[in-house]
């Protein structure tokens, strides 16, 4: 079990990893909180409901994508960050 913790094991490049696993965890997590609050605000504030392309849709769509993305990109990093500690 002692072995598990021992920090000198590890490489800088381990801790750098988990820098970028933790930028990225921290970024989806932002997204997650801008779509929380920014879409029903986005939605209220619009000026013409009928009109399918102004602009408060299109931020919704842009915050949609990113948080998409970041999802995508997570998964990648995590998987990438499980494999090289497995190794």
């Amino acid at each position: 079990m002692g072995e598990l913790f021992d920090i000198e094991q590890f490489s800088s490049a381990f801790f750098l990893m988990l820098a970028i696993n933790s930028i990225v965890a921290n970024a989806l997590l932002f997204s997650s909180l801008l779509l929380v609050i920014g879409v029903p605000v986005f939605y209220m504030t619009q000026t013409n409901p009928e009109d399918n392309r102004n602009p408060n849709i299109k931020k919704i769509e842009i915050l949609a994508g990113v948080w998409f993305h970041l999802v995508l990109l997570q998964a990648l990093v995590g998987e990438y960050i499980t494999h090289q500690m497995s190794v």
